[in-house]
């Protein structure tokens, strides 16, 4: 049975210190697969951490930023905040957002420390972020069955419009773009384009191949849903 990948988080650790050095910090939701996710920050420890983004959509092949601050004046470490990843599924127009799938997590570790000298003397923590999937599912059943709500639903839409209508922009441009090249290459001089261009291929030919090409396009857009 084929399971649904997980995106990953960047640092898997995140540290600050009490001494007066910057107490926020960064890390990345990256996404190198071709779907998009939805995700939700689980933020156990609200009196001592704070998100810059509590959930959202991280689009196919990009990266989220989130920020971390650190609002506690207390030492504290094996800490952490649970990033969660749910399958993302556009509703169609008309109908109303589905429930959406739970796939896995990541976990950013966190720790709190007087200064850097006193992390050196903690052993540091070198394992890579732990993450769930389809094998959690097997452990809790609950989590593997687990959906958002319907109000998680709608911030999953909105967000997910977004890359859908990036991904529309972006096809348009390429359609219009393959229409001009097919109209120059329609009326270009092919006695000139022969001599200096190409000798083997007839402009008309290419023109051929971009008006083909744009219709291609014009019919993805066409049935996009």
């Amino acid at each position: 049975m084929q399971t649904t990948p997980v995106p990953y988080v960047n640092p898997s650790a995140v540290t600050f210190y009490l001494d007066g050095c910057k107490q926020a910090q960064n890390f990345e939701i990256l996404n190198p697969f071709s779907q998009d996710f939805l995700f939700k920050v689980d933020n156990a420890h609200p009196d001592k951490y704070r998100v810059s983004l509590s959930q959202g959509v991280v689009c196919s092949h990009q990266k989220v930023i989130v920020e971390v601050s650190c609002i506690s004046s207390v030492i504290s470490s094996n800490e952490s905040i649970q990033v969660r990843f749910f399958k993302s599924s556009r509703p169609r127009h008309g109908q109303k957002p589905k429930a959406q799938l739970y796939i896995g997590y990541r976990v950013v570790n966190l720790n709190i420390f007087h200064n850097a000298s006193e992390r050196e003397r903690t052993p540091s923590d070198h394992g890579s972020s732990r993450s769930g999937g389809s094998n959690l599912s097997k452990e809790n059943p609950n989590l593997g069955s687990t959906n958002i709500s319907s109000n998680s639903s709608d911030f999953g839409q909105g967000s997910s419009d977004t890359c859908a209508r990036k991904r529309v922009i972006t096809d348009i441009i390429i359609t219009i773009c393959l229409l001009v090249l097919g109209v120059v290459f329609k009326y270009i001089n092919e006695d000139w384009f022969l001599v200096n261009v190409l000798d083997e291929v007839k402009p008309q030919t290419l023109a051929i191949v971009f008006f083909t090409l744009a219709c291609v396009m014009m019919l993805k857009l066409l049935t996009f849903r």
